[in-house]
């Protein structure tokens, strides 16, 4: 068990305030059953009447004593839509993890997402802080959805807000698209602002169908306030050098990976002959691609392929390949298995260690956090060499440029379980490299480090 800081021992020396108040109390009613034994009772009211003041006085002295010590932690607010499992987007879980370890280093953490209803619980030392949406009358989805975007960061203004007046914040930290939430803080109440892009939001729209693309402008803009944040962090060198150029005006920028939590993605021995692939219904993650590598999965003797693939409603381009898609689970039966709703952590965790290669044949990746989990199980990795991917995989995987060469690759690695065997240790290895606890003191570093 490591060691405690001071202050965090002496914090929770003072928890046990409660127990030691109790004890007071027992020993007030042992002095008042002593004194009913003497003949005439002298001194029981005035002996027994003091033990529930001087009580009270500890218990005043010790809170108020807890909360100038709380008043040093590092108080940090973290903005994702998406947080709470199971999560549409990847942005949801490296913002969970870096909360819950941000947490562990004596960090007073608040996050602020989307919920079913308005609500605050804790889990894994983290407040969480939801904010539930409203039914809008809108048949578009795209839209309705964009509208929903506004209406929560509004709402997180003033729970932030509220929050606030009880104890400033030291840190807002936002994970994903939406920023303007912490512009308006940063801006009304001086608090530091930093902000995690897991891509260039302006440029990633670009890779969408032709109904996401209609909102490019919107994007854009709301990104554009990206410039105003005190510290940014890149979850790669790749997309490091894409901000530079797009988002140069920003002073204060570091390169800090996401990661994978070892406590749920450990080394397994190979699965069967079996393909997966994880990712968002979007074109963005290559789905348009997902026909063509499923016929080359099936003409493998034995093989099979599952895709966890959780959608929105979808536009027309990808309702066309969705039908795809069931044509072909059609015919191919149970070699085929399609997964389309959101995954918790746990049943992605069993997926990778049923398969034998693990694809990601994105048009637009800054990181790779499907690669790396896939990695940390022990899993070849098979990747269009896009973004930040390269450095993920390294040389535990292969990186391809089309769906020839991955297919090939696949069809080599089901037939060669040895092959397949060596490169997964050698993923796996190269996997812990990006641990959240490693992860989580980088982030308080530059925080640190822009503060001061």
């Amino acid at each position: 068990m490591g060691q405690l800081r001071p202050a965090a021992f002496i914090v929770n020396l003072i928890k046990t305030r409660q127990a030691c108040i109790v004890h007071l109390l027992g020993y007030r009613a042992m002095a008042s059953n002593h004194r009913n034994d003497h003949p005439d009772g002298r001194g029981r009211q005035s002996l027994s009447s003091i033990f529930p003041l001087l009580a009270a006085r500890i218990s005043g002295s010790l809170t108020q004593l807890l909360d100038i010590l709380s008043r040093s932690r590092l108080k940090v607010a973290i903005i994702s839509y998406y947080f709470q499992e199971p999560t549409l987007s990847g942005v949801g879980i490296p913002a969970r993890n870096l909360a819950k370890y941000l947490a562990r280093h004596d960090c007073e953490v608040h996050a602020y997402c989307s919920g079913q209803e308005d609500s605050v619980y804790r889990e894994n030392g983290v407040l969480v802080h939801t904010v539930g949406g409203i039914s809008i009358p809108m048949r578009d989805s795209l839209s309705r959805k964009r509208l929903d975007y506004y209406l929560f960061e509004s709402e997180v203004i003033k729970s932030i807000v509220r929050e606030n007046s009880r104890r400033p914040f030291d840190i807002i930290h936002t994970q994903g698209a939406l920023t303007k939430a912490a512009f308006i803080i940063k801006k009304a109440c001086g608090t530091k602002w930093f902000h995690t892009f897991h891509a260039i939001e302006k440029m990633r729209v670009r890779k969408l169908d032709a109904e996401s693309r209609r909102f490019a402008d919107l994007v854009s803009w709301i990104e554009a306030t990206v410039r105003y944040c005190d510290g940014a962090i890149f979850v790669s060198e790749e997309l490091l050098a894409e901000g530079r150029r797009h988002y140069g005006r920003i002073k204060s920028k570091r390169v800090i990976p996401n990661g994978i939590d070892p406590e749920l993605f450990r080394y397994s021995p190979l699965g069967g002959k079996n393909v997966l692939f994880i990712g968002r219904f979007s074109k963005e993650k290559g789905v348009d691609h997902l026909p063509d590598i499923i016929s080359g999965v099936m003409e493998v003797k034995d093989a099979s392929i599952t895709i966890v693939s959780p959608h929105r409603p979808l536009s027309e381009d990808l309702k066309k390949i969705r039908l795809k898609l069931h044509e072909q689970q059609r015919r191919f039966g149970g070699r085929i298995r399609l997964i389309e709703q959101p995954q918790d952590q746990e049943v992605l965790s069993r997926l990778y260690k049923e398969c034998r290669v693990y694809i990601q044949p994105s048009h637009y990746e800054s990181f790779g956090l499907c690669v790396l989990e896939a990695m940390a199980t022990g899993r070849p990795v098979v990747a269009f060499g896009v973004g930040g991917i390269p450095a993920v995989v390294g040389d535990a995987g292969f990186c391809v440029n089309d769906v020839r060469e991955m297919n090939l690759k696949i069809k080599e690695l089901l037939d060669d379980r040895e092959g397949s065997e060596a490169l997964g240790r050698r993923a796996c290895q190269r996997a812990r490299r990006f641990d959240w606890d490693t992860i989580a003191k980088q982030t308080l570093e530059f925080y640190t480090e822009v503060r001061t």
